[in-house]
């Protein structure tokens, strides 16, 4: 069977691999190297050497345990879920403003535009979203719905919003 020119060079480059790892591990892993038990054996303690400064070796376990030493005390989980606090500036609340202003406010600034009425509630359509009876809006919430508008009650008392005229 003829091998492709792609498998030969493939074979090729993998016998030269091949040779280079056994000469690695037959000539120079044997002589060149050392037992990591020896590595982190003090100068001291050593054979053949004399007495010089320790030194320290850092080893990947006890850089580990290092990073496993977590104060018990503390609880990880919930300091990283921490949110900054907000600072909030204290200013001086206005004057609040007269009861009828707040009705007008509301009215002006909310539009009526659907109402819907079904046996289980009734829901009204403000400022594109759908608002249900005893919910809150603005301040102001909804207590009834009528047949063309509905009725919000809140600060200074109740305001009335009606579906625009048919053209």
């Amino acid at each position: 069977m003829a091998m492709s020119r792609e498998r030969k060079v493939f074979a090729a480059v993998l016998l030269v691999a091949g040779a280079a790892l056994a000469v690695d591990r037959g000539f120079i892993g044997v002589s060149g190297a050392r037992s990591a038990h020896a590595a982190e054996m003090p100068a001291a303690d050593a054979p053949g050497r004399t007495a010089a400064t320790p030194v320290q070796t850092v080893t990947l376990a006890s850089r580990l345990k290092q990073l496993g030493e977590v104060s018990r005390s503390v609880d990880l989980l919930e300091t990283t879920l921490q949110r900054p606090v907000a600072v909030i500036e204290h200013t001086e609340a206005p004057a609040p403003a007269p009861v009828e202003d707040l009705r007008e406010t509301f009215a002006a600034g909310h539009h009526l535009s659907a109402l819907a009425s079904t046996g289980r509630g009734a829901n009204a359509l403000i400022n594109g979203r759908a608002v249900s009876i005893g919910e809150t809006i603005g301040g102001y919430t909804l207590t009834e719905v009528t047949r063309d508008g509905a009725v919000f009650s809140g600060p200074g008392g109740t305001v009335e919003l009606h579906l625009p005229k048919a053209r």
